[in-house]
């Protein structure tokens, strides 16, 4: 039986698919960029929207192509994405889509099931306008907008966020500890240790996915592996077992309330917090009003990383270069250094790290350092949009019904593939799903 969520996306897929444009391609070799105007779409406010703005001038006064970007702020990601799918399921001769946007990968995958987003490859691989300078990324960082089943490069990271493990180093020591959890049966050691030393729980337990995709790449496993969900593993077995128990026992609690688990850990009540580097600046921020010792602990030496991709909607030849030279310089490694340095996110080249690593605290650093060697990375499908909330979902009621542990996981990975069958993009060459 299908998920409500499910439902739901099965009809916005099927309306984008129905009104369907090929996807573009680049047009980078005979093409004159100068002078074209390009319209950015993003969600930032506050002082990120003014350090984008203070970037995006650079650029056009520096720019020999007398290229003008012109940036829109949409205020968050949920309006930015209503936006989007709100043009794509206008007719194409009414849309107002902009050049260049920003969005998590499997947003911008559903986004091409109807809109014409460019496939970067070309421009990458192109001798002129692509990257000099490829062995700088991060590795593995492409897969961060590489679409599987078309074989299409939808966009391009700008940074990366990493699941990990926050620690309060002062309650881990008032209770005998010296250093950080290594691995996760550490982990449970000092959690039941805390419970039984101060009778309060070690941690609350959130069902979000990405926690268990990080839990699962500390068990050596990814969730979604050579075009396909993995999901039923060991990896996701262990984890899970470990939490059940540690909930049996009392050392550690469920949250029942959205950010409980993060308040808690900032105001230096729980000894962990599971949760993404996209937070540090924030969690540094908050622990900063009432100062404790803390830290972040790389359980595993894959990570799962995520980030935002910037990509570009297919105008005309001249406007699409134009986008693609916008965006390599926002990668270029001054740029992506000053954007990160703005947003306190992980650069995605080792040179704008090497530009930062005197800037920031010594937590980033840490987080620099899992993160630099590539890791398990965010699926950009557009099932994923929906499967991440299928995760939620089955974890909530196996730790609800620990017996149901088996069944769930194995109904979880099917549902999931069956989603990403279902959900899979036209091959633009060929006009069917692709395999």
């Amino acid at each position: 039986m299908k998920s409500p969520t499910h439902f739901l996306f099965c009809c916005l897929t099927t309306l984008l698919i129905a009104i369907m444009l090929p996807s573009a391609n680049s047009h980078a070799q005979t093409v004159d960029p100068i002078g074209q105007t390009i319209i950015f779409w993003h969600p930032h406010t506050g002082e990120r929207e003014r350090a984008l703005n203070e970037l995006v001038a650079q650029f056009n006064t520096e720019n020999e192509w007398k290229i003008t970007v012109e940036p829109r702020s949409w205020q968050n990601p949920g309006l930015l994405y209503d936006q989007i799918i709100l043009q794509l399921t206008t007719p194409p001769e009414n849309r107002a889509l902009p050049n260049l946007f920003v969005a998590a990968p499997y947003e911008t995958a559903t986004f091409a099931l109807g809109g014409p987003v460019l496939d970067l490859t070309p421009f990458i691989q192109d001798a002129e306008w692509g990257f000099y300078d490829e062995a700088d990324f991060v590795p593995g960082i492409s897969e961060l907008g590489y679409d599987p089943f078309t074989n299409i490069q939808l966009g391009w990271p700008e940074r990366l966020f990493a699941e990990t493990l926050y620690v309060n180093m002062k309650a881990l020591k008032e209770i005998g500890f010296e250093s950080l959890p290594a691995n996760l049966g550490e982990l449970r050691e000092m959690a039941c240790e805390y419970f039984a030393q101060t009778d309060a729980p070690a941690f609350q337990l959130e069902t979000r996915a990405p926690v268990w995709a990080g839990l699962a790449a500390t068990n050596g496993n990814t969730i979604f592996d050579a075009g396909a969900y993995t999901l039923n593993t060991e990896g996701m077995h262990k984890s899970l077992e470990m939490m059940i128990g540690l909930l049996e026992e009392g050392c550690i609690v469920r949250q029942t309330t959205s950010f409980a688990a993060q308040d808690e850990f900032t105001a230096g009540r729980a000894l962990f917090y599971f949760g993404s580097t996209s937070a540090l600046s924030i969690i540094r921020e908050a622990i900063n009003k009432n100062p404790f010792e803390w830290d972040i602990a790389p359980i595993s030496n894959k990570p799962y990383i995520s980030g935002p991709i910037l990509s570009i909607f297919s105008h005309s030849p001249e406007a699409d270069l134009a986008a693609w030279l916008f965006l390599r310089w926002w990668v270029s490694p001054e740029i992506n250094a000053a954007w990160n340095r703005a947003t306190g996110s992980l650069p995605i080249r080792l040179s704008a790290w090497e530009m930062m690593v005197d800037d920031f605290y010594p937590q980033w650093r840490t987080a620099w350092e899992m993160a630099n060697q590539g890791g398990y990375f965010e699926p950009s499908v557009a099932a994923q949009d929906v499967v991440r909330l299928e995760i939620e979902f089955a974890i909530g009621r196996i730790l609800d019904g620990p017996m149901t542990l088996e069944r769930e996981l194995s109904a979880l990975n099917d549902l999931a593939n069956e989603i990403l069958n279902e959900d899979a993009p036209i091959n633009p060459t060929t006009k069917q799903a692709s395999p």
